[in-house]
């Protein structure tokens, strides 16, 4: 069964997309939750009228991603983690990991579009694919550190904030 997307879905494609999936897909799933409706004349007539607005929604975000990519390009995210005397991780990093650390940068993405081939589960530096928009895809870099050494910094830093403050 073919079918026009009504929104963005991940897995299919974008809003305005023809796609073709199973009858039982289309039925049960995309149609109820309003994702999709079967490819007829009237859709057709409908999504016909409706391609200048879907163009210029799209030409806006993609330009959105751009800008995005630009702020997030040069961007290094160090995200200290707690370390095993052999070196690996307590835990690991996640997508969901490196979302939250660019929420702190004022950056928000969705995790889905945060691309790993697995989690990080060891200190070092690693680059991380984020994919903004169709074409628009941009590469930052994951620094983990041990989080004792982090905090032993911080200290020594205020530290010496004090000690310049009180001279």
């Amino acid at each position: 069964m073919e079918v026009i997307l009504k929104r963005d879905f991940i897995s299919l494609g974008y809003e305005g997309d023809i796609c073709k999936v199973k009858d039982g897909y289309a039925r049960n799933y995309l149609i109820p939750r309003n994702i999709a409706v079967i490819k007829n004349a009237a859709n057709l007539k409908t999504l016909a009228q409706m391609q200048k607005s879907l163009e210029k929604k799209r030409a806006k975000r993609k330009m959105e991603a751009e800008i995005l990519k630009g702020k997030i390009v040069d961007i290094t995210v160090v995200i200290p983690m707690k370390v095993a005397e052999n070196g690996k991780l307590y835990g690991s990093v996640s997508q969901q990991t490196i979302v939250d650390a660019l929420k702190e940068k004022e950056i928000d993405i969705n995790k889905r579009d945060v691309h790993m081939e697995k989690h990080i589960k060891e200190l070092g530096e690693f680059d991380v694919e984020i994919k903004l928009y169709h074409s628009v895809n941009a590469n930052i870099k994951i620094k983990v550190i041990n989080l004792d050494e982090n905090t032993v910094a911080e200290e020594s830093k205020e530290e010496n904030e004090v000690s310049v403050e009180k001279a």
